[in-house]
């Protein structure tokens, strides 16, 4: 059985169901799948229907079921429980070895825009988030590790699925559980990424997540700031820097920039002019000039971040 929803306006758009016996298809509509938030359950036993890349994030949650994940050229096991994040652009696909019942959520910016009956606005959170999302999860396969934090999220992936189903659902609610979703998930991002720096000490660790945090809002990297963050003199925090880390903060943002727009460039459809426009480098050759600073010919990253 497949179920399929999308939200347009506060309206279902797309609803698609799939007999398991006649395995004949009933459309009542569909549009793209560009829309802000949609929610699909399929049940396969053979995976050769999706593309293999999209220009927004989708969320996997495999419900049963078991086999592999390729993304970008790797392959990793799932099974019951299992979580994928796919960032825009990833090139990706699943080996189905036990017939699975997938989940899928797919969503971007526009479902985070203001909400006027809560009055919050999600927009800038989910800017700094998407980058978070993008250049963290750069090795596939499961993102969550906590079985505390999978139980969670799969009640509100139920949650969600109920929701839709009302004839007066809310976008609201929805809304709410999947930024309670991705906080999630920026959780356990954010300790792999510490743990990856444990050698660090405490504030050096935290002083790195801010900046992968912040890589794109230069406002938040001017030195005065930092040293605000950090209880630090602004004329120290470069020298501070250097000594925790054996390179300057200029550079190592740079890089952390250069792997963001290096991940772009191997599996994303943008041209170089747009990602270095999105990603705020001056223009093409900018862009060009910098990543030749940093990878090898064989397009190796230059060092850790």
């Amino acid at each position: 059985m497949q179920l399929f929803y999308a939200i347009r306006g506060g309206k279902v758009l797309y609803l698609l169901t799939t007999s398991p016996t006649t395995n004949k298809r009933s459309v009542m509509h569909i549009e793209n799948t560009t829309e802000p938030f949609e929610i699909e359950k399929e049940t396969l036993t053979e995976w050769n229907r999706r593309p293999h890349q999209h220009n927004f994030f989708e969320l996997v949650f495999i419900q049963s079921g078991s086999g592999k994940q390729c993304i970008n050229d790797s392959l990793v096991n799932y099974e019951n429980g299992s979580i994928f994040l796919l960032p825009p652009y990833d090139c990706h696909s699943f080996e189905i070895d036990a017939a699975t019942t997938f989940i899928f959520i797919r969503f971007n910016a526009l479902f985070f825009i203001e909400d006027k009956r809560t009055m919050m606005d999600y927009s800038q959170w989910f800017s700094n988030l998407h980058y978070i999302l993008s250049s963290y999860n750069r090795v596939p396969g499961d993102v969550i590790h906590s079985a505390g934090d999978k139980s969670v999220i799969a009640s509100l992936i139920q949650s969600m699925q109920l929701e839709m189903q009302l004839p007066n659902y809310s976008e609201s609610i929805l809304r709410t559980n999947m930024v309670a979703m991705l906080n999630i998930l920026l959780r356990n991002f954010e300790n792999t990424f510490l743990e990856k720096h444990i050698d660090k000490d405490t504030q050096t660790r935290n002083l790195l997540q801010y900046i992968q945090y912040n890589l794109f809002d230069n406002s938040k990297l001017k030195t005065e700031v930092i040293a605000g963050e950090f209880n630090l003199s602004p004329t120290y925090v470069g020298e501070y820097f250097k000594k925790k880390t054996g390179e300057s903060l200029k550079e190592y943002v740079l890089k952390a920039r250069v792997n963001v727009a290096q991940s772009r460039m191997e599996h994303s459809g943008q041209s170089l002019k747009e990602i270095a426009y999105d990603l705020g480098f001056t223009d093409a050759s900018h862009l060009t000039k910098v990543i030749k600073k940093y990878y090898d010919d064989a397009g190796t990253a230059c060092g850790n971040i």
